[in-house]
């Protein structure tokens, strides 16, 4: 069994967190209680292209969220160390800490699930550390509840505080207690490491994080296309098609999946009439990206099982790229734009992102 110093050093050098993700393993997180797609209106369609290489250059280099189901957290910080890149001229190397942002936006709940309002709000609120200072554990404790012994082990574990600490591998009270109180080695609540994190989060957010407004939510699909042209990257959550996505959850569902298109980062949509369209709602949950760009002209098709039997190909015109959180080595580990490889990127249908998608833009 690893220490917890050898374990904080490996993740420290990216052994866990730059790691591949399954097709069949990819973490999913709860169905959005955001859902509230985009006005699709006449103008978007008219707008000139953009040049997404430029974008995605300003992007810092594509993370895993690991298990567990954080999707949001890490669309919410790519996307900040996204503007900050762009604001402050911030290396590629800026890592901000997904751990203290999972905390934040989680703790108290029985569910891993939160979304980009949450996050904005709680950054707004609380700032952030750096990952050297407080590293993410890809590692899911509700499955292996023996890790969180040291931390939740005190809590009553019939508790919605137990729960929660395996969910976000902390006490959720820690953030009410004072300097004093963690910083007591015969406390229970010892935790010298959570206070150099929060000092250093507000820190950050004094520095950094000037928000304009507390109006996050995009409503139309040109103004989309607006930010995207002008260099501002945004967030999307969205309910998750296992087919459309090529997801190897939806087997259980008897959803096909191709493990090529898995490999291109390609996501289609959910036609009518398809068995992704039937059952993937029988097992709901969502995912968020991190949307870098567009193009109006590019042409994908795809080919799905319908519920009569047969195979049917549809082709799209127009899809979103974004970055994903699953790491380089899997999803999208083949995906080209202009005959360049962005591993870890995708390309979503924007017949699917209208449909189903809300986006998310960060006021700094």
């Amino acid at each position: 069994m690893f220490t917890k110093s050898l374990l904080a050093l490996l993740l420290s050098f990216g052994v866990f967190a730059q790691g591949s993700v399954d097709y069949s393993q990819a973490p999913l997180s709860s169905y959005p209680s955001d859902f509230r797609p985009p006005v699709v209106d006449s103008e978007e369609k008219s707008l000139p292209g953009m040049d997404v290489a430029r974008s995605i250059s300003y992007q810092t280099p594509v993370r895993s969220q690991g298990r567990r189901g954080t999707c949001s957290i890490f669309s919410a910080l790519g996307l900040l160390e996204n503007r900050l890149r762009q604001r402050h001229g911030l290396g590629e190397d800026l890592d901000l800490s997904e751990q203290y942002l999972e905390y934040l936006s989680v703790r108290g709940k029985t569910t891993d699930g939160s979304n980009s309002w949450t996050n904005f709000n709680n950054l707004a609120r609380y700032g952030v550390p750096y990952e050297k200072t407080l590293v993410y554990d890809t590692r899911d404790w509700t499955k292996e509840t023996y890790l969180g012994q040291e931390r939740c082990g005190y809590l009553d574990s019939e508790s919605n505080s137990y729960k929660s600490c395996l969910i976000i591998q902390r006490d959720p009270q820690q953030l009410e207690r004072t300097d004093v109180e963690l910083l007591n080695e015969s406390s229970t609540f010892f935790d010298p490491e959570f206070v150099t994190a929060r000092n250093e989060a507000t820190q950050f957010k004094n520095q950094y994080l000037r928000f304009q407004s507390y109006s996050y939510y995009v409503g139309n699909s040109s103004r989309i296309k607006s930010f995207l042209r002008s260099g501002y990257s945004l967030t999307m959550g969205m309910p998750i098609y296992y087919g459309a996505w090529n997801h190897g959850a939806g087997i259980e569902q008897g959803i096909e999946v191709n493990r090529e298109y898995w490999a291109q980062g390609l996501v289609g949509h959910p036609e009518r009439g398809s068995v992704d369209r039937e059952n993937s709602p029988k097992a709901p949950a969502g995912h968020s990206v991190v949307i870098v760009g567009y193009d109006n002209n590019r042409v994908v098709e795809v080919e799905m099982k319908m519920t009569d039997g047969t195979m049917k190909t549809f082709t799209y015109k127009g899809v979103y790229y974004f970055k994903n959180s699953w790491g380089t080595t899997s999803f999208g580990k083949d995906f080209m734009i202009d005959e360049v490889n962005y591993p870890g990127y995708g390309m979503i249908t924007q017949k699917y992102a209208h449909e189903f998608g809300t986006f998310y833009h960060l006021p700094l």
